[in-house]
């Protein structure tokens, strides 16, 4: 029987956790749990309005080449992972820890050793979990999550680049609060910020974690499989409240750049005042619901995976089951 903990770090890595970006290793690309059969079993099982498809152009910088492919409920699970193995597709498995009962004591073990290991998270809870299949070739635009994420390396390789947090530079204010408020997620990006990014190279076994709204951007090697888990824990609430205050209050007053401290008393009197007016009259905290329509869907015999259809079509993990 294997003893081995799951996570194998340093305390210097246990430290730096949340701190600075980092690549440290696991065990759990070894479970069965993320072999090809059990993933393509999973595909089968999964609700399929959380199983998402995406395609993608070659230029980081060009946004528009993002697009929404349909996921027809004809395809089978060995469907959808040979039309990865050979396309240029990413595939979102939304929601495995809630949907799934072995994902979520997998994940639930992740966060206990975190939480035993990490002080500084102040008792982490795990917010969303995504398993996610990407073709060889296959990249993710540069963006920032509103919640602090990590990404567990499975199989293949990748690229990732990791850029400063809460750097202007980088994020422009008012884009930092409208990703809270659900606005948006994708940022602009310039290939000269890569001069300010860390490069890791990704492979089995490893998993990258960074400071809390690090920027960042993938492009895989070859195909791919990782798990992404966000988590929720106090210092993420200090700021969330902060950002949605001025978005949604301070800017209101003619405030033309809030301040960002998440500490003293303006910062919890913003947080109070948000919380209280939110519940008298609640903000507008997202854009209208994604309609998720696309002139694309997957097609394991067509090239990249994907075969263009004759007419626009609402995505089929979009509508009613």
């Amino acid at each position: 029987m294997d003893t081995r903990p799951a996570m194998e770090w340093t305390e210097e890595q246990y430290r730096a956790f949340g701190v600075t970006p980092q690549v440290a290793r696991h065990h759990y690309h070894e479970s069965p749990l993320f072999s090809r059969e059990q993933i393509i079993a999973l595909l089968e099982a999964h609700p399929h309005r959380f199983i998402r498809g995406f395609t993608m152009g070659h230029d980081p910088e060009d946004y528009s080449d993002w697009k929404i492919v349909d996921m027809d409920r004809k395809w089978s699970g060995e469907d959808i992972w040979r039309a990865v193995e050979h396309g240029r597709l990413w595939i979102n498995i939304l929601h495995v820890d809630r949907e799934n009962p072995a994902f979520a004591e997998l994940i639930r073990d992740m966060y206990e050793h975190l939480n035993e290991h990490c002080p500084q998270l102040g008792g982490a809870t795990s917010a969303f979990s995504t398993l996610i299949l990407s073709s060889p070739g296959a990249m993710v635009y540069y963006h920032l999550d509103a919640e602090p994420n990590m990404l567990w390396h499975i199989h293949g390789e990748k690229r990732m680049w990791v850029y400063p947090a809460m750097d202007l530079r980088f994020v422009p204010q008012e884009m930092i609060e409208d990703i809270y408020a659900g606005a948006m997620e994708d940022i602009p990006f310039r290939r000269e910020f890569d001069q300010h990014a860390q490069c890791f190279h990704l492979k089995p076994g490893d998993v990258a974690s960074w400071p809390h709204n690090g920027p960042h951007r993938i492009e895989n090697i070859d195909m791919c499989v990782s798990l992404a888990t966000s988590y929720y824990s106090p210092s993420v609430y200090y700021r969330e409240y902060v950002q949605l205050a001025n978005k949604f209050i301070v800017r209101k007053l003619g405030v033309r750049q809030p301040s960002m401290d998440e500490q003293g008393l303006a910062a919890s009197c913003k947080r109070i005042s948000y919380r209280v007016l939110d519940k008298i009259r609640p903000f507008a905290r997202s854009l209208p619901r994604n309609n998720f329509m696309t002139r694309l869907t997957l097609d394991p015999d067509a090239p990249n995976g994907i075969r263009e259809l004759a007419e626009e079509v609402a995505a089929s993990y979009a509508r009613q089951p």
